[in-house]
Formats: structure tokens, C-alpha cells, sequence
């Protein structure tokens, strides 16, 4: 995924994930700050959707995947909107 992410700032946060579920799987932790979030639309159940993110001052790059878990939600992680 190309980003000038020196010209993006982040617009959500991540505060609240829940064990277990496909958000921690894939790696997003707590109080990571979401700076691109892929397309957001129904057919990426089961398809990795690019993030890029703040992780302590460091910009890095990973993928989730929205599926069905037992969970709510296809993610189950909750943003806060800036």
C-alpha cells in the first residue's frame, strides 16, 4: 500500500480489543493509531484489508482479516474516531 504517511495523520485509535479475536490475532494492539484503514466495504469478510499505523512514534504496515469468530463483529476491536 503507497503512503506518504508524513502527510497523513491518524484519524481513529485503537481503544478497546478483545481476546482472541481477529484484530490481536492479526497483531493491532491498544492505543495504536490508525493513519489508513484499506477500502472499507462488505466483500473483505475473509480478505486481508492493508493498515498502515502509529505504534509508539513508528509507522508500520500489517493487514487484518474481518472474519466470523466467536465473538461480535467481524474484527473485534473498537475505534475511536478522531
Amino acid at each position: 500500500m503507497d503512503i506518504d504517511v508524513s502527510a497523513k495523520v491518524p484519524f481513529a485509535l485503537v481503544d478497546e480489543l478483545t481476546k482472541g479475536s481477529p484484530s490481536t490475532e492479526d497483531g493491532l494492539q491498544l492505543r495504536d493509531q490508525i493513519v489508513k484503514f484499506g477500502n472499507v466495504e462488505s466483500t473483505n469478510q475473509d480478505h486481508k484489508v492493508p493498515v498502515v499505523l502509529l505504534r509508539q512514534g513508528a509507522v508500520l504496515t500489517t493487514a487484518v482479516t474481518p472474519r466470523t469468530w466467536q465473538g461480535r463483529g467481524l474484527l473485534g476491536c473498537y475505534f475511536q474516531i478522531f
